[in-house]
């Protein structure tokens, strides 16, 4: 049973806010190798991939999840398909929420419709299951990152890197109803600092992916999901395009 915690909104959002000038900082002043050029050069990020703050529902109700939703706050990220059926609505707008658990694939008819973005396709299985669903039942393409397990710790799902690197660039041509928008993973439980090679390796690892693609699919195929409340500022440092906060907005406790 998850621990519930209160939601104060305005902390919320004062959390939020400095949370979010800090990641801009750091996204605007690091330099990551041109992925486009020689690679010892470097170039600015761009301003454009500022992070996007994902505040993750789990400790919340869903009364209090509905006040975000109406302050404005979204998108919102779920890991459970059930939580996720009770904090929306029939006809919701997608758009709100974000899915980033374990997607079981007799659970893919309950969250499909409600999401915008799915952050765990870490399978061949799913993938095809997914994909003909969506083709079937949805009527727009629904977008997913591939969750990749850079550390390969046995307890986690995701591809590993070398079979991410040669299947990616094959699920993508041939799943036409999954519009493929990057990467997502989850470091292990360290000190913020030694995530950094796990999180490099997954900017490292899109990269040599876009470099394989056409160029529409290399354009779209961007986000880095990436960085918990213990090590998002070293994860926007990597690279990280959208953050998985959780108790970190709700409360001054440490915590993911």
């Amino acid at each position: 049973m998850r621990t519930r915690l209160e939601l104060d909104l305005d902390f919320f959002v004062k959390q939020r806010d400095l949370i979010q000038r800090e990641a801009d900082e750091i996204a605007s002043t690091r330099k990551v190798s041109s992925t486009r050029r020689d690679r010892s050069e470097t170039e600015e990020r761009d301003e454009s991939l500022s992070p996007l703050i994902l505040p993750v529902t789990k400790y919340l109700s869903g009364q209090d999840t509905r006040r975000l939703l109406e302050a404005d706050q979204g998108p919102l990220g779920e890991n459970r398909a059930q939580e996720l059926e009770d904090k929306t609505d029939p006809g919701q707008d997608p758009g709100g929420w974000h899915f980033i658990g374990k997607l079981q694939r007799n659970k893919i008819s309950l969250v499909a419709p409600r999401i915008e973005l799915l952050h765990s396709l870490d399978s061949l299985k799913l993938a095809q299951t997914l994909n003909h669903w969506v083709e079937d039942n949805l009527g727009r393409s629904l977008s997913v990152l591939v969750q990749i397990n850079i550390a390969g710790e046995h307890q986690k799902s995701g591809l590993d890197p070398l079979t991410a690197l040669n299947l990616i660039p094959e699920w993508i041509s041939q799943f036409d109803s999954l519009r493929f928008e990057g990467l997502m993973t989850m470091a292990p439980q360290l000190p913020a600092e030694e995530c950094r090679p796990i999180f490099r390796a997954l900017r490292q690892l899109r990269d040599e992916i876009s470099d394989r693609l056409e160029e529409d699919s290399a354009n779209s195929f961007k986000t880095l999901s990436m960085g918990m409340s213990n090590d998002w500022r070293v994860a926007v440092a990597e690279g990280a395009t959208i953050l998985r906060l959780g108790r970190t907005l709700l409360t001054d406790e440490k915590g993911g």
